[in-house]
C-alpha cells in the first residue's frame, strides 16, 4: 500500500513536472529541457565517478568511510562550483575561460582516473568508464555555447536592416543610414531615417529662429540631444514652445511666469506620454530617478515620478483595451 502511494504521488508529480514545462514558452521550454537533460547525464557521471573515488580513497588512501565520502564530495563540489560559474557567465554572453578550463581539467582527470581503476576490467567497459566523463565534458561545452548565442542572438537588433537594392543604388546613403541605426539604437532602417528627417527638420526650424550659432542659444539639453541623436523625438517635441517663447520675448509680450517643471502641466503630460509609448512599445522602461532627470525634475522628488508613472500606466492600458464593438455605433433614428 505504501510503495502504490509512493509511486501515485511519484506520477502526480511528474504529470504536473511536464505540465509545467509544456506551459513555458519555446524558447523557455527548449532551454530547460536542455538544462533538465544534461544535469541528468552529469548525476549520472558523478555517480559513477563516486563509486571509484570513493573506494580508492577508503582502499588505497586508508580512509575511513565518512572522509572517503568527502574526498568525493569535494572534487565534485569543485567542478560543479566551476560548471556554475561558467553556466551563469554563458548566459550573459561570456566566455568563462577560467572556470571552463578548470571543469575540463577536472573532468580530464576523472576520465584518467576512471581508466586507471578499471585496467582489470575488459576493454570496452574501461574505455566505457573513462569515456562518460568526456562525453559529460562535451555535454557541458554544447551547453554553454548553445547559452552564448542565444545571448548574442537576443543583444542583436531583430528590425529591418538597409535592403541590398538600396545598398547596390545608394551605398554612402544607406551606410549612413546604418550608421544611425547603430548609434541610435533603432531597429529598423525606417524608424531610423524617420526620426533623421524629424532630427533635421528640428535643426532646420531652430537655424531659422535663432541664426547659425543656434545650439548656444537653446537649452543645453535640446542642442546635445539634437546634434548628438540623443532622444531625438522628445527634443523635437519641446521645439514648438522654445521658438514660442523666443517670439514672445522678440516682440515684447509678456509671458506669464515660468512654472518649475514638478508643477508644470505641459511637463507632466509630455512625461505620461513619454513613459507611457515606452510601455505600450515594449521598450525598457526609465527608473524614477532617470524620469525626473529627463524632465529637469529634482530626483528628489520621487512623488512627482510615481504619479507619472500611475498616469501613463492607466493611459497605457486604455490604449491596449480592444474597444468594444458597439462602443462607437451610432444611434439609428
Amino acid at each position: 500500500m505504501g510503495l502504490a502511494l509512493i509511486l501515485l504521488t511519484a506520477t502526480k508529480l511528474a504529470a504536473a513536472g511536464v505540465k509545467a514545462i509544456r506551459d513555458l514558452p519555446e524558447d523557455q521550454r527548449d532551454d530547460l529541457v536542455q538544462l533538465l537533460l544534461t544535469v541528468a547525464f552529469l548525476i549520472v557521471v558523478g555517480m559513477l565517478v563516486a563509486e571509484g573515488i570513493i573506494g580508492f580513497a577508503r582502499d588505497e588512501m586508508g580512509l575511513g568511510p565518512v572522509l572517503s565520502v568527502a574526498v568525493f564530495l569535494g572534487i565534485d563540489g569543485v567542478a560543479g562550483f566551476f560548471a556554475h560559474t561558467a553556466y551563469r557567465w554563458a548566459k550573459v554572453g561570456g566566455k568563462a575561460l577560467f572556470p571552463r578550463a578548470m571543469v575540463i581539467l577536472i573532468i580530464t582527470g576523472s576520465a584518467w582516473f576512471q581508466w586507471i581503476h578499471a585496467a582489470d576490467l575488459a576493454l570496452a567497459a574501461q574505455v566505457a568508464r573513462a569515456g562518460m566523463p568526456l562525453i559529460a565534458a562535451l555535454l557541458l561545452e554544447t551547453l554553454l555555447v548553445s547559452r552564448r548565442t542565444a545571448w548574442k542572438q537576443a543583444q542583436t537588433n531583430s528590425g529591418s536592416s538597409v535592403p541590398r537594392a538600396r545598398w547596390m543604388w545608394d551605398p554612402i546613403g544607406s551606410a549612413g543610414i546604418t550608421r544611425r541605426m547603430q548609434l541610435w539604437a533603432v531597429p529598423g532602417w525606417e524608424d531610423a531615417l524617420e526620426l533623421h528627417m524629424i532630427r533635421l527638420e528640428a535643426i532646420r526650424r531652430l537655424r531659422r529662429e535663432f541664426g547659425p550659432f543656434w545650439s548656444r542659444k537653446v537649452p543645453a539639453h535640446i542642442a546635445v540631444r539634437l546634434q548628438k541623436g540623443f532622444r531625438v523625438q522628445e527634443a523635437a517635441d519641446m521645439v514648438d514652445t522654445i521658438i514660442t517663447e523666443h517670439q514672445a520675448h522678440k516682440g515684447g509680450t509678456e509671458l506669464p511666469p515660468e512654472l518649475p517643471p514638478a508643477r508644470d502641466p505641459r511637463v507632466f503630460n509630455k512625461a505620461v506620454e513619454y513613459y507611457a509609448q515606452a510601455v505600450i512599445g515594449g521598450r525598457e522602461l526609465p527608473s524614477e530617478r532617470g524620469l525626473c532627470e529627463a524632465f529637469d525634475v529634482p530626483t528628489t522628488n520621487r512623488r512627482w515620478a510615481k504619479q507619472v508613472m500611475k498616469a501613463a500606466e492607466a493611459r497605457a492600458d486604455e490604449h491596449s483595451t480592444p474597444a468594444s464593438p458597439h462602443a462607437h455605433r451610432p444611434l439609428l433614428t
